[in-house]
Formats: structure tokens, sequence, C-alpha cells
């Protein structure tokens, strides 16, 4: 019995103990809490209510300061205020909105301010915000995370079909297709996704077959008909567009003010493509009126899992598409095979594909340029967004001929791509930069040197700005998936000093 006891007790501190990520031996939250980063647990109240933040949240403490990293439900804020102090916001376009802001104390509630863009002017919002002490459980009845994610099911059965073979794929890995034959010799895809927590199946009827199919586990989603697919992720609509798969497309999350895909935004223009409301808010009267039988969501969608499962409930498949999940470029762009897969495109996939590796190996097969290349943008508060290391677009420059600075940025697995460092820091990492390239799509495009003076003055210190080789991504990049190849070509000609123009980059006005 006391054996009993002594294992429940232990049971029920590791329960309720908050994680300590530098390894060190938890304190009792009765005692002094040590430097270190904490999962800790918050709470948020205010405005509709229908607005969260992700709990348990990233707590740093560092001497007498302490801040906690909020990621809301929502992409639609775009800073927050506390004691007057302006905090923007961190995350990448269509990415649910991050913060990182300070606090006083654990336990005591404070108000913070919120702006959001979801309304037809922006709005602020007046918010409690609590951040627990390690340790602290949140009060029953409070409001869990929308972030949760279902539990994974890795064991499937494909009942009575037999296995033919697999697709074969060179750089991704966040999914697979394998083939297989029913009694009849009818084919299907059997399409597998990772890189989130939960992993989703999917069999897709690849001919008609009148072979009965048994034995196949709940968990497996058939997709018979597609051809009236609701499209969420920005990041697809690329791919579909050159699979010449488009008209299979019949709703959009995002209207046509909002495209870069040129065609996307003509279809729903000339009412081809119909708007049904971003991921958070879909028109489900609208889906089901006209007959949407497929839904192409990001990770976002884990967020707000009740859209997922009332979209389900009516009838409607929903696929996770996981491609941020992707360290390669190429690894991303493979992803087109899938919808070449799904879309009866395979053959004009694998051919936009392949054509996007070799043009990428002509330029990695060259020379290194031996120069330095910082990608960046600037925030409202001087602070400084990069991307990490081992990035995609990091990545990207480095097949390009050039390297990536600044160095030894964190390349922690999280939910972002990008980081937040001082203009000290990048200034000490990049001041030398042989090329700058500012990042549009946060902050959106500048025109001049100037501008980008006036955003950060101590950019006139910098190699590249004295030298004039500062550069700006253009803001509807990260919407053209398969451009790939072409960002590295172009970068390759701003590091060789050949370049005049192109679809990616542009150079500032001196």
């Amino acid at each position: 019995m006391k054996k009993k006891f002594i294992f429940a007790a232990v049971l029920a501190i590791n329960l309720t103990a908050c994680s300590f990520f530098n390894s060190n031996e938890i304190e009792n939250t009765t005692n002094e809490i040590t430097d270190g980063e904490y999962s800790c647990n918050v709470t948020l109240t205010g405005g509709s209510g229908k607005a969260t933040v992700e709990s348990p949240a990233k707590v740093l403490v560092e001497g007498e300061e302490k801040t906690v990293q909020l990621v809301w439900s929502s992409s639609h804020y775009d800073y927050m205020l506390v004691d007057d102090v302006k905090y923007d916001n961190e995350a990448a376009v269509d990415e649910n909105s991050v913060f990182t802001i300070p606090f006083s104390e654990f336990d005591e509630t404070f108000i913070v301010i919120g702006d959001t863009t979801a309304m037809s002017t922006p709005h602020e919002i007046e918010y409690e915000l609590t951040v627990y002490a390690p340790g602290e459980e949140v009060e029953s009845g409070t409001k869990e995370s929308t972030a949760t994610k279902a539990d994974s099911d890795d064991s499937y059965s494909l009942g009575n079909l037999k296995f033919k073979e697999s697709l074969e794929l060179d750089y991704a890995k966040d999914f697979t297709v394998d083939y297989y034959t029913d009694d009849s010799n009818g084919e299907y895809a059997f399409i597998t996704i990772t890189g989130a927590s939960v992993n989703q199946y999917f069999l897709r009827p690849l001919q008609d077959s009148d072979a009965e199919i048994s034995g196949l586990s709940d968990n497996i989603q058939v997709l018979s008909d597609i051809d009236k697919t609701y499209l969420v992720s920005t990041s697809v609509m690329d791919l579909i567009v050159n699979t010449d798969s488009l008209d299979s497309i019949k709703f959009s999350g995002t209207d046509s003010k909002d495209w870069y895909v040129d065609e996307a935004a003509s279809a729903i223009k000339a009412g081809d493509i119909l708007y049904a409301g971003k991921y958070s808010a879909p028109d489900y009267e609208l889906l089901v009126s006209d007959g949407c039988n497929f839904a192409i969501e990001n990770t976002m969608i884990y967020h707000n899992p009740e859209v997922k499962e009332k979209l389900e409930s009516l009838g409607i498949p929903v696929m996770v598409e996981t491609s941020s999940y992707e360290t390669s470029p190429l690894g991303r762009l493979e992803w087109i095979k899938l919808y070449g897969v799904l879309y009866g495109k395979l053959d004009a996939a694998t051919e936009v594909f392949d054509a996007q590796v070799a043009r990428t190996k002509a330029v990695m097969d060259m020379e290194e340029t031996g120069l330095t290349v910082a990608f960046f943008s600037v925030n409202s508060n001087g602070q400084i967004t990069v991307r990490k290391n081992g990035d995609y677009i990091s990545s990207m420059i480095d097949m390009a001929g050039g390297t990536y600075v600044p160095e030894n940025l964190s390349n922690s697995e999280d939910a972002l791509s990008t980081m937040k460092i001082s203009m000290e820091d990048f200034y000490i990492g990049a001041v030398d930069a042989d090329i700058l390239i500012y990042n549009s799509t946060i902050e959106g495009e500048l025109e001049s040197v100037d501008d980008l003076i006036a955003s950060a003055p101590s950019l006139a210190d910098f190699k590249a700005v004295k030298n004039k080789n500062v550069y700006c991504l253009r803001e509807g990049y990260f919407q053209k998936t398969t451009s790939v190849a072409e960002f590295i070509e172009e970068l390759h000609l701003i590091l060789t000093d050949s370049y005049k123009s192109g679809e990616c980059f542009y150079k500032l006005k001196e």
C-alpha cells in the first residue's frame, strides 16, 4: 500500500509539473523560479470570447525579466499593446499571429490589447491575460487550447486490397502514395500524410470498379469525387494551377484581392471559383448547397478543430497538408505529385517537378560564390525578423551559391520558421553581409534604400548598403510554390552581379 501511495504521489507531481527545457531540476513553485525556458499555462479572457491563445505557452525567465510567447487562434492580429508599448506580429503571412510580450508576475492578471484586422477596419480589443507559474494548474472550467489535436492513430487496415507499388519520392518526407488493387484489378492510391501529430489516411479510386472493398478501417477517408474542392491552403493553389487542375477547385478560402496567383484571382472574379470564407469561418451553407466534396486545409485548422469536425460532419472530407514541415525546398515542391495523383495529373506534376529540379541542380553544380546573404525584415519596434538556419529559405540561399547569415540561429523545431532578434544581434551577424534581401511578405514592399534606412538607421553601416547590393523579395512570392528554381537562379545572378530583373526579386532604388 505504501508503494502505491508513493507512486500515486509521484504521478500527481509529474502531471502538474511545468516543463523546463534547460534540463535543470524543476523548482517547487513556492521557491524562486530560476532562469530558463518553461512551458506554462496561460488564460485569456475578454473580447467576444472567440479568440484564444495556445496553452501552455513558452515562457522565458532571465533575471527580473519574463516574457511569454502567445500563439493566437487567428492570423488577423497585427500588433499587441502592453503598458502602451507596441509589439508586432512575428508570424509569416497566413500563419496564426504570434507575439512575444513581457509580463511582471506569475499568477497575476494583467491587461493587454490586441489589434485585429478581421473586421472591416482594424480594431483594438482589450483582454485580460494570466501567466501561471511553473507547476500551476489552470482553474477548472477554463477553456482549453484550441490547438489541441486528436490522438494519433498509426494503425490502419486496407482490408482486401492488395499492394502493388509505391510512388517514388526523392525529397518529400511528410507524405507517401502507395498503389493498391482490388479483386477486379481496380487501382487505388493510398495516401498517408504525416508531419503533424496526427497521421492522415486517404484512399483515392483511380478508376471505376465493381469490386467490393471489405475490411477498410474507419480512419481511412475515401475520396470518390473531388471535383468541387474547397481550397484553403494558399501554398497549394500554384501547384494546382501548374498541373492544370484548376477546374476541380470550386471554392476558395482566400478572396480574389488577396491572391498573387493570377489564375486563381481571375477565376474568382469570373465566378468560376466561389469565395467560401477563410479557414476559421467557412460558409457552410454555400459549401453544402453547391456540393463541396473535398477540403484542403493547412495546419492552421488545428487551432480551430471544431471547423474541421463540422466540415466532416457535413460529409466533406478534410485533408490537412503539412508541406510547411518540409525543410527541403524541393521537398515542399514535390508535394505537387500528391495533387497530381489526386486530380489525375501525375504526368504533368512530374514534368513540372523534374524541370525545377534540373534547373536547381544546374545552379548547384556551379562554383560557390563565397558571398554572404542576409534575409530579413524590420518591424515598427526596430526588431529584426530573420529565418532560422535550416529553414527552406536559408537552404535556397545556400543552393544558389551563397552563405546565409547571421549564422548559428536557432533551428529548434516549433511552429515558426522565423525568429526575432535585436538590431544589435543582427548588426553583429550581418553588418558585413555582401547582399541584403528584405522580406516584403511580412512588413510590405520597400521602394528605396532610403526607405530601408528610415526603418532602421543602423543599416546605413552595413556593407551591402554601402555597396548598393540591397534587394527586396516580391510580396507575392510565398504563394508561388513552384518558383523554387526561379528563386535560386535569380539569387545566383545577384550573387554574380549579373541580375537585371525577374519575378522573385527587385533591387531597391538608391
